[in-house]
């Protein structure tokens, strides 16, 4: 029995709706596996170019093992770094947490004069709910340790499978140019557009880190903010998470400078710094140094970033703007999927992006004037 337009609208409905659930029930069971193939093939992305010029004077393998070895020295020295601040905030432990208590009596003593509950009161009501917030923090203790374990056990293969991409990349260039040849839009391609797009983007964040950082830690050394560097590194990890990074961090600052300098005026110059180094980075520092390497709209980035984090938590989060902007690529060059992509993308139109809809408009005048 032949279909109907209606019936091949609602079985490609289905398909449609099917496809998208398998994926996420993929990309959700399966995602320890998918986090590290991703993390370590934009990784291996991001050496690649080293990779290649050692290849030149040493054999493949030489290559593949000396830009593995510069990526976990890099990683293990940024490890490094932060560990020396947080050994140095360990020192001054016992101060804050006195200086914690300070601002504890002090909270309860305007809760006091503010609602009439004595301090008696107020801590009879704590310590009545003391024993479930302890056994609440134990719980979460006993999470984060097996937590860590878990992430470690994850992290440990991801230089064994870049070592492996960069030795077998010529394999995957050949594997993807059989699947269908050098055609336009083929797999392999796509695969080059991704490899650059990743390469740029990773590139153009490390280094907005490196500035956002340097410029925040400057700033909060100069109005003398302790723990200055870490805070400022932080906050620059942070910002790589859109939207919600930007505003989490722009919070601790203010909370030392509250908490352990106990000054409103080095809390107030603290969040200047962080406003003032964020305006430079979104009208300034990022727009040149990432540029427009991910051209994905707000409202698909912030879907991106919920969607993702939700899958896969902060590593989501972290991976949800590279990844998206891998999709759109792949949407922008398969013929069928290209209002995907457009639905995707920013505004701004490329040069070649303003040819092909210049075409577009061309062949469709001339239809209508052929009519």
């Amino acid at each position: 029995m032949p279909m109907t337009t209606e019936t091949e609208g609602l079985r490609r409905y289905v398909l449609t709706v099917l496809a998208v659930t398998l994926t996420i029930a993929a990309l959700y069971f399966g995602k320890s596996l998918i986090l590290q193939l991703v993390v370590s093939g934009l990784l291996a992305f991001l050496v690649l170019p080293l990779a290649r010029g050692v290849e030149r004077r040493l054999p493949r393998w030489a290559g593949a093992m000396v830009a593995t070895l510069v990526l976990v020295l890099a990683v293990l020295g940024v490890f490094f770094v932060i560990g020396w601040q947080l050994a140095s905030f360990g020192k001054d432990l016992p101060q804050v947490q006195e200086r914690f208590a300070e601002k504890g009596d002090q909270l309860l003593l305007w809760v006091e004069e503010q609602t009439d509950v004595s301090r008696r009161e107020q801590m009879s009501w704590f310590n009545s709910h003391l024993s479930s917030f302890a056994d609440w923090g134990g719980k979460a203790a006993v999470k984060l340790f097996s937590g860590t374990g878990n992430m470690l056990a994850d992290v440990a293969p991801i230089p064994v499978f870049i070592f492996l991409m960069l030795l077998l990349k010529d394999r995957f260039r050949e594997f993807f140019a059989q699947l269908d040849g050098e055609k336009e839009g083929g797999v392999l391609g796509i695969m080059v557009r991704i490899s650059g797009l990743s390469r740029k983007y990773l590139k153009g964040m490390i280094t907005v880190v490196l500035i956002f950082g340097t410029l925040c830690s400057i700033g909060f050394l100069s109005i003398g903010l302790k723990y200055a560097v870490l805070l400022g590194f932080l906050l620059a990890l942070l910002n790589m998470i859109p939207y919600v990074g930007a505003l989490a961090g722009s919070l601790l600052p203010v909370m030392v400078a509250l908490v352990i300098h106990d000054s409103l005026g080095l809390a107030a110059g603290a969040l200047a710094v962080v406003l003032a180094v964020q305006a430079l980075d979104n009208n300034f520092i990022t727009p040149k140094v990432v540029g427009s390497s991910v051209s994905i709209n707000p409202l698909a980035s912030l879907v991106a970033l919920i969607g993702f984090g939700q899958l896969w938590g902060v590593a989501g989060m972290l991976l949800a703007i590279p990844v998206t902007g891998m999709l759109k690529v792949v949407c922008d060059s398969v013929p069928g999927l290209r209002p995907w992509g457009y639905l995707l993308g920013e505004e701004i139109e490329t040069p070649k992006e303003k040819r092909f809809h210049l075409n577009i408009g061309r062949k469709r005048g001339g239809a209508k004037s052929g009519d």
